[in-house]
């Protein structure tokens, strides 16, 4: 059996009351982006700019890469690509 990791923990006051707070992991950069981005814009407004995106093409192939990878991690974060084609029907693109 694998052994478990402590987790990190802080001192902290809560009233009269010492307490033990645990630490938070850091949380994945992607996944925080993809939850800011739905909070902030419709799977419609995301959608339409996908579509926008796609079909750019830049000479510096690192930036061309980062554009793709963004693009299609905003595919995923709608559900896919099945979603992404029917929103784009919906929206009219």
């Amino acid at each position: 059996m694998a052994k478990r990791k402590k987790a990190k923990t802080y001192k902290a006051k809560v009233g009269d009351k010492d307490v033990q707070v645990t630490v938070p992991e850091n949380p994945d950069p992607t996944e925080t982006m993809i939850e800011a981005i739905k909070d902030c814009l419709s799977p419609e407004a995301v959608t339409a700019i996908i579509a926008y995106l796609q079909p750019v093409q830049v000479k510096d192939k690192t930036i061309q890469h980062q554009v793709e990878w963004f693009s299609e991690t905003l595919v995923k974060a709608l559900g896919g690509h099945s979603a992404f084609n029917q929103l784009i029907d919906e929206i009219g693109l």
